[in-house]
């Protein structure tokens, strides 16, 4: 039941990014997705600040987790599609959980 409900909140939290940044390549989808995934596999994803040597959806997957549940990651997410499938990509490798 809470994988369905999660999956919901995703499905509209992707649907209403597409409406107020349109839609992207199915293959920058996957490259967002497979960075996290990697990167999660390496370790690299933390509660840290941005570190330039690492990607920017990288930098990004920890500005998330960092201000998980405030204002500023609400904010993080309206900034643009790419922070939109960075969370998606956090939920799916179970980095973070979306709360009902």
């Amino acid at each position: 039941m809470k994988t369905q409900s999660q999956s919901k909140r995703v499905a509209e939290l992707i649907e209403s990014a597409k409406q107020r940044f349109g839609d992207f390549s199915e293959a920058k989808k996957q490259e967002i997705f497979l960075t996290i995934k990697e990167a999660k596999a390496r370790g690299l994803l933390r509660k840290q600040p941005p570190d330039r040597c690492l990607s920017e959806y990288v930098n990004a997957a920890n500005h998330l987790l960092r201000s998980y549940a405030t204002d500023e990651f609400t904010a993080a997410l309206n900034r643009n599609l790419d922070y939109i499938y960075v969370y998606v990509a956090l939920v799916s490798t179970n980095s973070i959980t979306v709360t009902a």
